[in-house]
């Protein structure tokens, strides 16, 4: 297949196009059953809406249930084709419980699986019929396989096939809230670029200086994160820190940044005018009387960074610059007398910068032997005893496979848990190398962080971290349940739908709570495998009447109980009631009420 022989695959990442290759290679196929297994990690874990499409569009795959509830279960399966799999999640929890369910409700819920059944498209049917009926045939002597659709032929139209739909009248996707403190702790402490880039995004002046103090900052993720910089008080945020004020490139940035402010983007002028004219020297006094304009416009924040520079460059201005800052009445700071000289760009040979390597103490200096083209420098400055994990922790999104295997096999800097769990997320490191540090990561929180990341491009990672998190999850006593609920609930119930989802008692003790996370009720009453007891109490929650997608995603929802949903239904405004009446999900005894 020659490269982007289809348009869509130009917008794919390279590890995508890699998926995508695999895909349609067995497509026409009958999967074996580790074919199975690689679909159902994709259906689980990937991102590009494309590709889950695709899978979405392959009915003899979808006639594995467990293929079928990864792309229902994935947030990133697009809108409409995930409201039709989750009813026929759905349907299925239905019948399963059927055999258990109390006399007096059994046709109620007979009646709500027919009418579920009949929402279903009709592309769908077929497959969920052949799913609740569980009919085999024998294919050979020595195995049994499921009825499969007729397998699709190897010419596809692929552009068509991967089209994301129009829906059937869905209703707008309903955006999953995540809690202001969850939001903050992510920001100072994920290792995944695009998170750490939201966080310096923000509209929260916490969760931006949270991101701004995250070890794994650097000064090109920063420089970035500047010049898309929308939030005036953002460049303040970055100014006042030490560490980036005196960076040329981050001053560069604040000067090229479409958002600063008119103010900021004087002070940064007069000081870099002022630069300018003591670079070239005073020659005549029509120079002398521009740098003594410029001195008493300078800004005296500004002070410093003049003060810096010509230490630098220029020592023999240092006293003109105290005259001025003297005759301005201004108060002399210990900042500047504090820093050291900085040397600036590359090294004039390989031997000077090993030299530095080994000896240096400077963050800076290390950062930049870290990222040094030869390796050579990268192995030496790791037996550095000035090297700290601060300096680690910010190279290794950017180390390429060499340095992350390297680092990664360290006798010191490989034990430690911090960086183990930042060389996960590199995209480079090795599958073996993934498999080994693995283990270490002992806290939900690390493992979903991991779950998380779409740049790592190892499905057997993924799912070992999540039968890791599985594992975690299944020691926890009640209480424990709660507190990792109320911390990440959305990712729990995410990735462990099954086993979440079961745990009726701590799912009512959490719903009793009346101030639990309101994203955590929402994910509860979109999902199709919540009990109906756990349904029935948050529809008879106190904050019900405050957050009307919650209300909504309650009446989407087959498996609601009749008498919550009609309570429900009365507490919609008109228009609310008239959006979810465009929607095909909505059962039908709530379509009777309406007309």
């Amino acid at each position: 297949m020659a490269e982007f022989e289809f348009p869509f695959l130009a917008a794919l990442t390279e590890q995508e196009r890699l998926h995508f290759r695999n895909l349609i290679l067995i497509r026409p196929q009958l999967p074996s059953e580790r074919q199975f297994q690689l679909i159902e990690g994709l259906a689980r874990n990937l991102t590009q809406p494309r590709l889950l499409t695709l899978i979405a569009r392959t009915p003899h795959w979808l006639i594995n249930p467990a293929v079928l509830q990864a792309l229902a279960e994935n947030e990133a399966t697009p809108e409409a084709i995930r409201r039709d799999l989750e009813l026929a999640v759905s349907l299925f929890d239905l019948m399963h419980t059927m055999d258990r369910t109390p006399a007096a409700e059994r046709e109620e819920r007979a009646e709500t699986a027919k009418l579920v059944y009949a929402q279903l498209p009709a592309e769908l049917k077929p497959i969920v019929k052949q799913q609740l009926k569980q009919l085999a045939k024998q294919v050979h002597p020595t195995g049994l396989t499921q009825e499969l659709p007729p397998l699709p032929a190897a010419d596809e139209d692929w552009e068509q096939l991967t089209a994301l739909p129009l829906g059937r009248g869905a209703t707008q996707p309903i955006a999953l809230q995540v809690s202001r403190d969850e939001l903050t702790s992510r920001a100072a402490s994920t290792h995944m670029v695009d998170e750490l880039l939201q966080g310096l995004a923000s509209q929260d002046a916490e969760i931006r200086l949270a991101a701004l103090h995250n070890p794994m900052i650097s000064e090109e993720l920063l420089v970035a994160a500047i010049r898309a910089a929308i939030h005036p008080e953002f460049f303040e945020e970055v100014y006042a820190e030490a560490r980036w004020y005196f960076r040329e490139p981050v001053r560069d940035a604040f000067y090229e940044a479409p958002g600063l402010p008119d103010a900021f983007a004087k002070k940064l002028r007069v000081s870099r005018d002022l630069q300018s004219q003591l670079a070239r020297g005073a020659r005549g006094s029509r120079a002398l009387n521009g740098i003594a304009s410029l001195f008493t416009q300078l800004d005296e924040t500004e002070y410093h960074f003049i003060t810096f520079w010509a230490k630098r460059s220029a020592p023999n201005l240092l006293r003109v610059i105290k005259i001025f800052y003297d005759r301005l009445q201004r108060k002399r700071t210990t900042q500047v007398s504090g820093l050291g000289s900085q040397a600036e760009g590359r090294w004039a040979s390989l031997e000077e910068r090993v030299f530095m390597a080994n000896q240096s103490t400077q963050p800076d200096q290390l950062v930049a032997a870290l990222r040094d083209p030869d390796p050579m420098v990268f192995t030496v400055v790791l037996e550095n005893p000035g090297l700290t994990p601060r300096e680690l922790l910010s190279a290794i999104p950017a180390l390429d496979q060499f340095r992350a295997e390297k680092l990664a096999n360290h006798a010191i800097w490989g034990e430690l848990l911090s960086i183990q769990e930042a060389l996960l997320h590199n995209a480079h490191l090795t599958q073996p190398s993934s498999l080994r540090l693995l283990p270490h990561l002992t806290t939900p929180r690390a493992l979903l962080d991991l779950l998380r990341d779409p740049c790592i491009p190892h499905l057997e990672v993924k799912q070992q971290a999540m039968e890791a998190l599985r594992s975690i999850y299944l020691t926890m006593t009640v209480q424990q349940r709660i507190i990792a609920l109320r911390a990440n609930g959305g990712d729990f119930i995410r990735h462990l739908p099954q086993d979440v989802l079961k745990d009726e008692e701590t799912l009512r003790q959490m719903v009793m709570d009346r101030q639990v996370d309101p994203s955590i009720l929402l994910r509860l009453a979109r999902n199709k495998q919540t009990p109906r007891p756990i349904l029935e109490a948050i529809a008879a929650h106190p904050t019900l009447m405050a957050h009307p997608p919650i209300m909504s995603e309650l009446l989407l929802n087959p498996k609601t109980p009749r008498e919550s949903a009609t309570r429900v239904w009365g507490l919609l405004s008109e228009s609310e009631q008239l959006q979810l009446l465009r929607s095909p999900h909505l059962p039908a005894t709530l379509r009777h009420l309406a007309s």
